[in-house]
């Protein structure tokens, strides 16, 4: 089952936010993801969430006050279930369908993400962490035994179906996530 929400969150700190309130109200293992949202006069970001578990009743139970497009898809249905004003149901049947097709999408939660803690091999950090593929910046290659310091915290994409972690150079020989856990805004003060 995937739940998605559109919120009309402005950024991915604010979609993060919704993430981890959905996740602990639904209280299930999920693959929980944000996902951009374009095409109309204000990009922004969406969520979605995945489950073997039915998450519809808690997810809507915990928006049902809140202004949100909500899109539940559920397996075997020939239609997902759609509810909100249209602009905000139009982005989260995106969410929805990107996490379907696994073509999309920044990873906030999935299983394996809980052992993303410390220094480790390329190979060790793929297995225990559900990474199917790292991809260096700039075409650094990285060998099994290259040493990633996750500095307790990963945000892989989700690219054809696999979770790809994005890493770059970093000072000792190090590889880092190119997505840090406190990004700094870029050009926000022009």
């Amino acid at each position: 089952m995937i739940v998605a929400v559109d919120a009309d969150s402005l950024d991915t700190a604010a979609a993060d936010h919704l993430v981890y309130a959905l996740v602990d109200a639904v209280d299930q293992p999920v693959v929980a993801l944000t996902h951009m949202v374009s095409g109309d006069d204000r990009p922004h970001v969406a969520v979605s969430l995945t489950s073997t578990a039915d998450l519809a009743e808690p997810i809507r139970a915990m928006v049902a006050d809140r202004n949100v497009g909500l899109a539940v898809t559920r397996p075997g249905a020939s239609e997902p279930e759609l509810a909100g004003p249209s602009r905000l149901v139009r982005g989260a049947y995106v969410a929805a369908v990107e996490a379907a097709l696994g073509t999309a999408g920044r990873v906030v939660r999935w299983p394996g993400h809980e052992q993303a803690h410390g220094v480790l091999p390329a190979a060790e950090l793929r297995v225990r962490c559900g990474i199917d593929h790292l991809e260096a910046i700039g075409g650094v290659p990285i060998a099994d035994d290259t040493l990633i310091d996750t500095l307790d915290f990963l945000r892989p994409l989700r690219r054809d179906g696999r979770l790809i972690l994005q890493v770059q150079p970093s000072a000792g020989d190090l590889l880092i996530p190119f997505e840090l856990q406190h990004q700094q805004k870029c050009c926000s003060d022009h």
